[in-house]
């Protein structure tokens, strides 16, 4: 463009309010055009400790939309991808429904990035409340174009319709890229809240929205379009990313998890000539720019590295009875339940009451966190796989006592953790930035596998008191639940506390976020509102072994993947399977008494046939003398707007104590579905990380260290035993709103597992996993 050509540019500038939001469009010579959906920044958008930013530029390409003049669009969000598929498909379908245009369209989708994307917010909740960011934006696009339209056409914006990305009003039509040719628009979008804090930025404003009955786009099978490069190697992975002059580092983490240093072993440069140790207070590692040199110099260095000794975990055996009798429950106040309902004094004829227990389950991923930093002209980047890079950004920029504005944090591929990072670190981004800003030179961080299971976060250990009083009919009179366990969502890095360098809070109290306080082990959304009289109490406490550990470290807790709602599932619906049995009721049917929403009740009678359901008391009328014992189970769950139930069938061998899962059917009503063909996927997959849940997984730890180190040590579901799968999605056709389709599925197995397991045997099993060993035990 030339210097007369940018003065007319200039000059001609025209500002639309567009439902709040505020278009800009200017004028320019040549055929190409643009409309840029950008930030309308606010004085408290920006950072914690800086009022310079490096991501909320409106001109700078972090706009939420772009359409142009070739009637592509490219959309993006500070969301990431764990193998959900949900920004790829999802997204795309609920953008191209609010604006009227094909699904392919939308050629480009750019995630994560802190420098390239507007919202912040960790990757969870994907489809129950963080798209209605894109969404907004999408109908305030649609809107701002309509009047566009309207000026050019000379008409009513509501005489115009738009189908397949092609404005029509009686015989005058534009497509999009028509509409924005020869102009550079900019729409500002109100926003709300602060971009590095853990949920990120809201759009403010109510544009109006696309009523869900005149869904076209919404609802049809969209293929992934992620997978075949994953699957092929054309994407970069986290673990493929390389820069100049990049160190391979190793960490030598303590021996155990309140050790500190006492001395450091030195290199052997006879062996590693190109090693060198670096220590940061208790942080050890071992870096060379050859990676296999750096693994073998770790392992020599950890076996002379000098710690001191600590005890102060009550080991995994004990973990029951140390929850029963050893924690103090009224140092943290408890809390009632928020469906808590009726009287307490209730005249019962019969009475179910028993103990029941979740253990801790680790957030391992097939391949260990990898993270490379690199320091540039005063600014930190890391490279890295993480679900909430913005939080990230804010917690390096803390452990370093630098702005955050001088952070970048680009996301990549990697091994899914379920929720792990949703708190923005997964293990060893701030490790490879300490290091790099010692060294001065890019540093790229693989924990091993052994790093990663007994230095990562796991998932909240919950023992549970449940007691269901019935009346002579044999339905519930009253339902008491008394939950007690360690918090969750600890998400300070590693790194830093062991650096002795500034980090948030531990889950505490004191600790403002939501998910730390004890409201969350009454958290689970009540599915049975025909039981009159409800009475639920959770006790939190504090980390385990955190205080007693000079590190602050103890075992750290983290949500995973259907948090809480795991650990309250599993007793509830295991108790009402055993109170039905004492009702002498079948065990769907009871629930059909009990869970009288409508939805509920279509959802479980059509378990009932895709299951093959056997109405019929439990248990199951078995020759005893039989070598292998078949029984099923049944539990439902509501969450995330979405009804969910769920059967299993299966057999167990007494003489070994092998419980092996034969069939799993699962039925799911998430309201409005966007994406069939990958909610069946995200189900499926989720029913087979609930049946490894609860036959395998439980996270092993002595008096001073987490145990399980391998996949031998800590294992999971093998390919021999993936059950058969029967995943429905029967949709409420009146649905208004998206429900959650990435979680429920793996609460609800183990809870449906036990069921079936005390239907063959009369034996309940309440605790997890099902391990041959306790399965023994239980038909002695």
């Amino acid at each position: 463009m030339n210097k007369k050509a940018e003065e007319q540019d200039t000059t001609a500038t025209e500002t639309l309010n567009i439902h709040g939001a505020s278009l800009s469009r200017r004028s320019f010579l040549g055929v190409s055009g643009s409309l840029l959906v950008s930030l309308a920044l606010k004085p408290n958008l920006g950072f914690a400790n800086s009022a310079v930013t490096n991501s909320l530029d409106a001109a700078a390409p972090n706009s939420w939309v772009e359409i142009h003049a070739d009637n592509t669009v490219v959309i993006r969000t500070g969301k990431c991808d764990f193998g959900q598929s949900s920004i790829y498909t999802a997204y795309r379908q609920i953008v191209a429904e609010e604006l009227g245009i094909p699904v392919d369209a939308i050629t480009t989708v750019i995630s994560g990035d802190t420098d390239r994307t507007p919202d912040g917010g960790g990757t969870f909740g994907l489809l129950r409340t963080n798209v209605l960011n894109l969404r907004k934006v999408a109908a305030y696009t649609r809107e701002a174009v309509l009047k566009l339209a309207a000026q050019r056409f000379g008409v009513s914006p509501d005489s115009i319709s738009i189908k397949d990305g092609i404005l029509s009003a009686g015989s005058k039509r534009a497509s999009y890229g028509e509409i924005v040719a020869k102009q550079a628009l900019t729409l500002e979008i109100p926003v709300e809240g602060e971009l590095t804090s853990f949920r990120g930025l809201t759009v403010a404003g109510n544009p109006p929205l696309k009523d869900p009955a005149d869904y076209t786009v919404i609802g049809t099978p969209v293929k992934n379009p992620i997978v075949r490069p994953k699957v092929s190697g054309e994407l970069t992975w986290v673990g493929d990313v390389k820069l100049p002059g990049m160190l391979h580092a190793r960490v030598i983490h303590p021996a155990t998890l309140g050790s500190t240093l006492v001395k450091a072993g030195n290199v052997d440069k006879s062996r590693f000539p190109n090693a060198q140790v670096v220590a940061i207070n208790n942080l050890v590692a071992v870096v060379s720019p050859d990676e296999w040199e750096a693994v073998q110099a770790a392992n020599a260095v950890a076996a002379v590295t000098q710690w001191s000794d600590w005890a102060g975990l009550p080991g995994s055996a004990q973990l029951q009875e140390h929850l029963r009798s050893q924690v103090d429950w009224n140092e943290v106040p408890g809390t009632a339940g928020r469906f808590n309902s009726g009287d307490a004094a209730v005249q019962a004829s019969r009475t179910h009451a028993a103990s029941y227990f979740v253990p801790y389950h680790k957030h391992a991923p097939i391949g260990p966190t990898v993270s490379l930093a690199e320091v540039t002209n005063g600014t930190i980047t890391v490279h890295t796989h993480s679900q909430n890079p913005q939080f990230l950004r804010m917690a390096i920029a803390k452990m370093l006592g630098e702005s955050e504005a001088a952070v970048v944090i680009r996301t990549y591929p990697g091994p899914g953790h379920f929720g792990r990072s949703n708190g923005g670190n997964a293990g060893s981004e701030d490790e490879a930035v300490l290091l790099a800003r010692k060294l001065n030179k890019p540093v790229r961080v693989q924990w091993m596998r052994h790093d990663d299971m007994q230095w990562s976060t796991q998932s909240s250990a919950m023992l549970s008191d449940i007691r269901i009083d019935l009346n002579d009919s044999g339905k519930i009179l009253r339902y008491e639940a008394t939950h007690f366990g360690p918090p969750m969502q600890d998400d300070r890095p590693i790194g830093a506390l062991l650096a002795n360098l500034p980090t948030i809070s531990s889950p505490s109290p004191n600790n403002p976020s939501p998910v730390h306080r004890a409201e969350m082990y009454v958290a689970d959304s009540w599915v049975y509102a025909g039981i009159a009289n409800v009475a639920e109490t959770g006790h939190g406490t504090y980390q385990l072994g955190e205080r007693e550990s000079p590190l602050k470290v103890g075992l750290r807790d983290h949500s995973m993947r259907t948090p809480i709602q795991f650990q309250q599932n599993f007793p509830r619906e295991s108790a009402i399977t055993e109170a039905a049995a004492l009702a002498g009721t079948d065990a769907l049917e009871f629930r059909l008494q009990h869970a009288t929403d409508p939805r509920f009740q279509a959802l479980l009678t059509r378990l009932q046939k895709e299951s093959q359901w056997q109405t019929r008391p439990s248990p199951a009328k078995e020759d005893e003398s039989a070598t292998v014992l078949r029984g099923r189970g049944v539990s439902i769950m509501f969450r995330d707007n979405g009804y969910w139930a769920c059967a299993a069938t299966i057999a167990v061998t007494p003489a070994t104590g092998v419980v092996k899962v034969e069939q799993i059917t699962l039925v799911a009503d998430p309201g409005i579905v966007v994406n069939p063909l990958q909610l069946k996927r995200q189900a499926e997959a989720g029913c087979l990380m609930g049946v490894s849940q609860a036959l395998h997984e439980e996270v092993a730890f002595d008096q001073s260290r987490v145990t399980s180190s391998d996949w031998y040590s800590y294992p999971i579901l093998t390919m021999a035993e993936v059950p058969k799968l029967n995943v429905v999605i029967a949709p409420f056709q009146g649905a208004k709103i998206y429900g959650q389709g990435s979680e429920s599925a793996n609460a609800l197995v183990p809870s449906a597992i036990a069921g079936a397991f005390f239907d063959a045997t009369g034996k309940p099993a309440r605790r997890l996993p099902l391990r041959p060993d306790y399965i023994k035990t239980l038909l002695l």
